[in-house]
């Protein structure tokens, strides 16, 4: 399972490249990320304290509204984002991308690293059960609700709920992989039901971030250490703690919003957005598409907003 697995996440990572996620740059550089729902930040439940699920002080998540992407499809050219091709990143389950509210990706096994996956969908529960043990699955107890089963080497975890599957490799809270180990998925479940402390909880930064984000079609983000070295130029910025990115699609056209996170309201510089945005505008640049450019200041977060021709995404 896990052997076509990575196949499956390079797949998605260039989707959500050409879905208009941009990169998520290293923790010394630059995190570009588009915010979901256009109301509250629902993704923000799945994303458990780093500490609960690894030994970082960070990692990065991606959020899409499927939902959007549905209604949408006309505006979206299919040959730069096809939703479809997600359906082959959650196989075995049997699940249309049209029956999908949300998809949350979790990156805590590292800057790039696959964490998780959380599928929101309508689904028939027992149906999805029998399709899991079809494919070797077995069942390996219950979690908050959540069956949790394992592939035949014990190696991915498949917890299904009611309108919800969790989907991790095998690893402890630590972070280990660990044959048969479900404690990475249990954490995320825990995150949800309000078991534990979520990542914005415990993170000022991650709060700040989530609560300017919001919901979107797309919202990516991550917190981080301040860098030793700012380079504007390349999406660093001094005393820089968290950025995200959020996109919502408003047919022909998408509002886009990327949110950089500072130490405090006094380290924020929207001069140094602008030489982010100057040095990143032109062929096959990050900035070139977006229209309507403005900066603002919001207590300790800088935001850059535009538009952006939906079919550009």
């Amino acid at each position: 399972m896990f052997d076509r697995t990575y196949t499956r996440r390079t797949l998605l990572r260039r989707s959500l490249a050409t879905a208009g996620a941009g990169a998520l740059v290293g923790a010394a550089g630059c995190s570009s990320i588009p915010n979901p729902l256009g109301g509250g930040a629902s993704y923000a439940d799945w994303l458990p304290v780093p500490d609960d699920i690894g030994d970082s002080d960070h990692y990065n998540f991606t959020y899409l509204n499927l939902d959007d992407f549905e209604s949408n499809e006309d505006e979206i050219d299919e040959e730069s984002f096809d939703p479809a091709s997600y359906e082959d990143f959650w196989d075995p389950l049997d699940i249309d991308w049209e029956d999908v509210s949300g998809l949350t990706i979790l990156g805590f096994g590292g800057m790039f690293g696959f964490g998780g996956l959380v599928i929101e969908a309508e689904f028939n529960r027992d149906d999805v059960i029998s399709d899991l043990e079809d494919e070797d699955f077995d069942e390996d107890g219950d979690h908050e609700g959540y069956t949790l089963m394992l592939d035949e080497s014990e190696s991915q975890v498949y917890a299904i709920g009611d309108g919800a599957a969790v989907l991790t490799p095998a690893r402890d809270t630590d972070g280990e992989s660990s044959s048969g180990e479900t404690g990475t998925a249990e954490a995320v479940i825990d995150a949800k039901t309000g078991n534990a402390d979520r990542y914005a909880d415990d993170s000022e930064a991650m709060s700040t971030l989530v609560d300017e984000l919001g919901g979107g079609t797309l919202v990516s983000g991550r917190t981080m250490e301040e860098p030793e070295d700012a380079s504007p130029e390349n999406g660093t910025f001094d005393a820089m703690v968290a950025q995200g990115q959020q996109a919502k699609i408003n047919g022909e056209t998408t509002d886009v919003k990327y949110v950089v996170v500072y130490e405090s309201s006094d380290d924020v510089d929207t001069g140094d957005l602008e030489d982010w945005v100057d040095e990143n505008d032109g062929s096959d640049e990050q900035f070139d598409d977006v229209d309507d450019i403005s900066y603002n200041q919001n207590g300790r977060t800088g935001v850059i907003s535009g538009t952006i021709n939906t079919d550009d995404l």
